[in-house]
């Protein structure tokens, strides 16, 4: 609980985080939502709005946040204690979740604003699960691109090599309808489009799609969060692969 707190007090602190996962998702609703008149579209355009935002808020920031922690050798004092590798990776991903909800509530009652967009109980409480969930992955996948970087330059490398592709190949702001058929395969292998199609769906009052699209997107977290666990490494010096007998 007090690695937690520490975690959590230090994210706040982040102005980066502040800035790109609060102003900027914000400045865009309100900048897009003064541009566009379509209240069909302004469904489609707040939920690619908020997914967007915890993709990158989620993926880049944890990304340079482990990468700057653990070559500051801020892990490696951590090796020393008996905190394994799976409570360590959840804990910091529980940390940057409830500081990515916060921030999705804050951007989803700007864009409720915004758009004039309401929802019911049941819908608002899938809605945040959704966004739970989302962050989970992403914050996972951020593990992961810190994993296998050694500096600055590879973990933006390997941070937009992941994010920029999978928004492009989502349905966040556009309809992939007319892509060509391998754009459009390539689409349903990533987790981000089930995270948008789950959003959306709720947004639009279809809890059951929504639901269907969580479960694909529960599974791509599981996934992407043992990923992070078994790729985890204390120090730079560290093998990026651990194998699974490794606890700590």
């Amino acid at each position: 609980m007090i690695v937690f707190k520490t975690m959590l007090g230090s994210l706040f602190r982040d102005a980066q985080t502040l800035f790109w996962s609060i102003a900027f998702p914000i400045g865009l609703l309100v900048g897009l939502g003064t541009y566009f008149d379509d209240p069909q579209y302004s469904q489609q355009l707040l939920a690619g709005v908020l997914t967007m935002s915890v993709l990158f808020g989620s993926l880049n920031i944890t990304a340079f946040g482990v990468l700057q922690q653990r070559n500051r050798g801020v892990y490696k004092l951590l090796k020393a204690t008996p905190f394994s590798i799976a409570s360590f990776v959840s804990c910091l991903t529980g940390a940057r979740t409830v500081v990515g909800l916060i921030v999705s509530l804050v951007t989803l009652a700007v864009g409720m604003m915004v758009f004039h967009v309401s929802f019911n109980a049941l819908s608002l409480l899938m809605l945040v699960l959704i966004l739970i969930l989302g962050t989970i992955c992403f914050v996972s996948l951020g593990f992961v691109a810190a994993n296998f970087a050694q500096n600055e330059g590879q973990v933006n490398m390997i941070s937009n090599l992941t994010g920029m592709p999978m928004l492009f190949l989502s349905e966040a702001f556009y309809s992939l309808e007319n892509a060509p058929v391998w754009v459009q395969m390539l689409s349903k292998c990533s987790p981000f489009t089930y995270f948008v199609q789950a959003a959306e769906a709720t947004v639009q009052g279809n809890l059951s799609a929504a639901f269907f699209y969580a479960l694909i997107l529960g599974c791509f977290t599981l996934l992407v969060l043992a990923l992070a666990v078994l790729s985890f490494r204390w120090d730079s010096e560290s093998k990026r692969m651990i194998r699974l007998g490794s606890a700590n």
